[in-house]
């Protein structure tokens, strides 16, 4: 079973909400799966995949780690797919491209904004004198378009519908985007006004993977968000103000017995310019954390191992080692996250990982920007819950397929 795949995933909804007609929304069951589910890569070829995606050589919103696939508009409903992105505060699709999947004027329900309303006020660097217009900055790439709203679909059969939803016609984008199904877009599952989530009026969700990309994967919305039992675990959200990112707080690390000598300041939000603290992404297949922390992990893990470093850049890794010919990697403790009242214990297939040609790599990269991010590969096996009523994440191991 291929542990180091790259989360990209599929929403398909399977629905137990009522039908929006009056505008409330209670809860739904979502499947998800993987992009490259059914494909024959490797598994080494599947591990540089989600490494690149999660390096700094990969800053776009196609390199988001799970895509939801919705439809869009009236009478005739528009396919269109999005990166699902906990880091992303609003929803937009290609428009008036070449891989564009919605046209707004195929939609008896599109509507245009008002110039005055909350959205357009507040859209993202809009463009002088355009009226809703936006552009986001994804590192390297940007999407630019007009912010309005349609009638959105989820599910393939009994579909839900949300009428005047509020999302982005992007009409100019800059990216490179691939895989068996390359996103056309963003679902933004912040705690913006404008996200997903918030627009749903849902205020907890859930989900939980698992390591091989040939199965589904379940997530929930709303009231079918419950997790509870004894190995349930909570710590709370970090939430300025002027965020809407779930940051969460990390108070150390340890390898095994060895609490590493990590400065708690290194994971702290600096309000005064927004840098630092933890992020907990759906975007982020591999785990970050800023350079300093990274090297004090790295140098734990070396003694550890205590095998000669090897070159991982095929695999976009930054420390690995080289084994001995037949021989085994070697026996490894747990790494553990100590947040805020929860402690994340990995084993080690969800901190290093084998490959084919004998290396032995450490799976945490550093962030391109100053947040460290815990990504999903370091979640698996979990029943992972946003409960935003409560402002806490909580955790518990589970069997995803029974859930």
């Amino acid at each position: 079973m291929d542990q180091i795949a790259p989360y990209f995933f599929i929403f398909l909804l399977a629905a137990f909400s009522k039908t929006l007609a009056s505008s409330t929304f209670d809860g739904a069951r979502l499947g998800m799966r993987h992009v490259d589910f059914g494909s024959n890569f490797t598994k080494d070829e599947l591990l540089a995949r989600s490494a690149f995606r999660s390096s700094r050589l990969s800053l776009q919103y196609s390199s988001g780690e799970y895509m939801i696939e919705l439809s869009i508009g009236t009478p005739d409903p528009q396919p269109i797919s999005g990166v699902a992105d906990t880091g992303s505060d609003i929803i937009w699709t290609q428009c008036e491209q070449p891989t564009s999947l919605y046209d707004p004027k195929k939609s008896q329900t599109y509507s245009a904004l008002p110039c005055n309303s909350n959205a357009c006020l507040n859209a993202p660097n809009p463009e002088p004198n355009q009226c809703c217009s936006y552009r986001i900055t994804y590192g390297s790439s940007t999407a630019q378009g007009t912010l309005l709203s349609d009638t959105f679909l989820l599910g393939d059969t009994n579909p839900v519908s949300v009428p005047e939803m509020v999302f982005g016609c992007t009409t100019s984008s800059t990216a490179t985007v691939s895989g068996a199904a390359a996103p056309t877009g963003i679902i933004g599952l912040s705690r913006s006004e404008y996200s997903l989530i918030e627009q749903l009026g849902v205020d907890k969700f859930s989900y939980c993977l698992q390591p091989d990309k040939d199965t589904i994967h379940p997530m929930f919305l709303g009231s079918a968000a419950i997790l509870d039992g004894s190995l349930v675990q909570s710590t709370p959200f970090v939430a300025p103000q002027e965020t809407t990112n779930y940051y969460v707080n990390l108070m150390g690390i340890s390898l095994g017995s060895e609490q590493l000598s990590i400065p708690q300041s290194l994971f702290q939000y600096n309000p005064s310019d927004g840098s630092g603290g933890v992020i907990i992404d759906s975007g982020t297949s591999i785990t970050r954390l800023v350079p300093q922390a990274l090297k004090i992990v790295s140098q734990a893990v070396q003694d550890k191992v205590n095998l000669p470093t090897a070159d991982g850049s095929k695999y976009n890794l930054q420390l690995c080692f080289s084994l001995p010919s037949g021989s085994e990697a070697p026996s490894m403790p747990d790494l553990t996250f100590h947040f805020d009242g929860a402690d994340l214990e990995l084993n080690v297939d969800k901190y290093m990982t084998q490959t084919d040609d004998g290396l032995f790599c450490l799976l945490i990269l550093e962030p391109p920007f100053t947040q460290s991010i815990i990504g999903t590969i370091q979640t698996q096996n979990l029943h992972v819950l946003y409960d935003l009523s409560n402002n806490m994440l909580s955790f518990a191991p589970a069997e995803c397929d029974k859930l």
